[in-house]
């Protein structure tokens, strides 16, 4: 049976959130306040479906390698997105340079302008410059992150209750497993995390999910 092309939904918990799934990956779009669309870990293989999707919720002027590792499909997006800013952390930018050939904005240079309810979060004790979104919903925090939670393998629109983390992570993304545990337990959001939307399998959306994303580091 010939599977359904990959397209962008809403959230479901913000308005202003929309994702689509290429396997087990997630790209998500986050509408900014000037309007347009910023593609937080634009995907490989999107094709003309999910982009025509896309164009029901505003057009993309931003796009985020949010972290150093997810840039595969960078190059392509920017092909279809052609006026669109390339941006990253300062920490991502050498060697996401180094890898595509593209050239990347800071992201206070590149003019995102994220949602009143919005703002960016920049763990501390990581090494691949990750970046999250923080948004303040009305049933909670949503926290939009790169490789740092996953959900389990799930069709898409599938949301699960219980966060894990990618087994490549701790070597590969930690540098200071105790700074990045002290920063995790000194966000203010934590105990109101309520949807983690991750780059890496299903949505995860449950009352505890501060407590056990904070468990899930101090386990390490």
């Amino acid at each position: 049976m010939t599977k359904a092309p990959a397209t962008f939904l809403p959230l479901g918990t913000s308005d202003d959130v929309f994702t689509a799934q290429k396997g087990t990956l997630r790209c998500t779009a986050i509408r900014l306040a000037s309007g347009g669309l910023c593609l937080y870990s634009p995907v490989l293989g999107l094709d003309a479906a999910a982009w025509q999707s896309l164009r029901a919720f505003g057009q993309v002027t931003h796009l985020l390698a949010p972290n150093h590792y997810h840039n595969k499909g960078l190059a392509a997006c920017s092909a279809t997105f052609p006026d669109a800013k390339l941006c990253c952390t300062l920490a991502a930018m050498p060697r996401l340079e180094q890898q595509t050939g593209l050239s990347f904005e800071p992201l206070d240079t590149a003019a995102i302008a994220l949602p009143a309810q919005a703002s960016f979060l920049e763990p501390d004790g990581l090494k691949t410059g990750e970046i999250w979104v923080q948004m303040i919903t009305a049933d909670g925090t949503l926290w939009i992150v790169t490789d740092a939670f996953c959900g389990p393998k799930r069709a898409p629109g599938t949301v699960v209750q219980t966060p894990d983390m990618p087994g490549t992570f701790p070597k590969f993304g930690i540098k200071d497993r105790a700074v990045y545990q002290a920063w995790i337990a000194s966000q203010p959001s934590l105990d109101r995390l309520t949807t983690i939307v991750p780059c890496h399998g299903a949505v995860i959306s449950g009352p505890d999910l501060g407590p056990a994303a904070l468990q899930l580091v101090e386990d390490l």
